[in-house]
């Protein structure tokens, strides 16, 4: 039980020491103003309705937006679906969180007793709390990578009407 508050501790720490370290959100909503506010050499993911791509901003201006990979890539206003922002690190700690609790629930769901006798003998099984902790660490292990690489927290910084 000490372990899963010292775990519960632990990550809420972690999510706000990472929410004090992200930048200034973009304004609300989805505009052309939010694209060209957005700084020079920003990471960004470009939906076209031919192409897509992750790239570095260079400029964006009332009609067109470019950006760097390898080479420049010029996209018009109008041919945007829609742009957005990777947040790899946020997208970490929500599979991290995610795969943490799904872990520990399993975990005391399925541990058992600390010591079952099979036919007379003791057979030194971990007690449900061990085995929460070890598949809640676990699944953290598995979550965080799936989270970074998924990054299904990115935000939107532009919607075409």
């Amino acid at each position: 039980m000490k372990l899963t508050s010292v775990l519960s501790l632990v990550l809420a720490s972690a999510l706000s020491a990472h929410a004090a370290r992200q930048p200034a959100q973009p304004p609300a909503g989805s505009n052309w103003q939010h694209v060209q506010a957005l700084p020079i050499s920003a990471s960004i993911y470009v939906k076209a309705k031919h192409s897509h791509s992750k790239c570095i901003l260079k400029s964006a201006d009332a009609v067109t937006l470019i950006c760097t990979r390898g080479k420049e890539i010029v996209y018009q206003r109008v041919d945007i679906v829609n742009i957005k922002i990777p947040r790899h690190g946020r997208s970490t700690l929500a599979g991290l969180a995610i795969g943490a609790g799904v872990g520990a629930a399993l975990g005391a769901a399925t541990g058992g007793d600390p010591c079952k006798t099979t036919q007379g003998f003791c057979a030194d099984v971990a007690s449900r709390g061990e085995t929460a902790a070890f598949s809640g660490f676990l699944f953290a292990a598995i979550g965080a990578p799936i989270g970074y690489f998924t990054d299904f927290t990115r935000s939107t910084v532009y919607r075409a009407p």
